[in-house]
């Protein structure tokens, strides 16, 4: 059983990332976009141990600045240390 390479976009803030996750749902025409509920997001963005946000993208439509700029190895904290 091969793995699938997980590919992230990191972002500063959570506020670009949510918007980035919003635009995928919004491509996809999730019921949230259509309804106004349920499923809005493909992923949520996760906080990284460097307090950046980290957004999943596998399976995103992603432009060639967001292919050039994907990072497969991110570390995310350990909160059993909190």
């Amino acid at each position: 059983m091969s793995e699938e390479t997980l590919n992230y976009l990191v972002y500063d803030n959570e506020t670009d990332a949510i918007a980035r996750a919003e635009i995928e749902g919004i491509r996809i025409n999730y019921s949230y976009h259509r309804v106004g509920r349920g499923t809005r997001y493909r992923t949520y963005p996760q906080v990284t141990a460097d307090n950046k946000y980290a957004l999943l993208v596998n399976g995103y439509e992603l432009t060639e600045d967001e292919e050039s700029s994907i990072v497969t190895n991110v570390t995310f904290p350990n909160f059993e240390d909190f």
